[in-house]
């Protein structure tokens, strides 16, 4: 009996080791999230001016920063506006309710230049950047 254990223990010892070995790695974001999203994205009111984010920061309109559910703070994104296929890139800062169905909140200025501050919401195409 001892035998069949001892074989037992070395064919697990040697699949655990090809396993680790194999290409089969994680992604570079540990499979948390997906490298490119599609959602709607909406852009914060002025009224959160200067209000503390999640991260610790304060909200700056001017700053170039997003809100997302799952991605780690100081991701960066590339966000496209497929209506216009225009693109910037922001950092996350921030956390979404989880009722919140969008994809993103960006910042006003974030939304500018994606240039739907009139419409308030925009489809859009996330990628992560880094």
């Amino acid at each position: 009996m001892t035998n069949l254990k001892l074989v037992a223990k070395s064919i697990l010892s040697v699949c655990l080791a090809f396993a680790c070995s194999s290409g089969y790695g994680k992604s570079a974001n540990d499979g948390l999230y997906e490298d490119t999203q599609f959602g709607i994205a909406s852009y914060y009111s002025d009224k959160y001016q200067g209000r503390r984010t999640a991260n610790g920061e304060r909200y700056d309109k001017d700053a170039l920063t997003t809100v997302h559910q799952h991605l780690p703070f100081g991701t960066r994104v590339r966000v496209t506006n497929l209506r216009n296929d225009k693109s910037v890139i922001v950092k996350v800062n921030d956390r979404m309710d989880p009722r919140n169905r969008r994809l993103l909140d960006l910042s006003k200025r974030a939304a500018k230049e994606l240039a739907f501050l009139q419409a308030g919401l925009a489809r859009v195409k996330i990628e992560v950047i880094n």
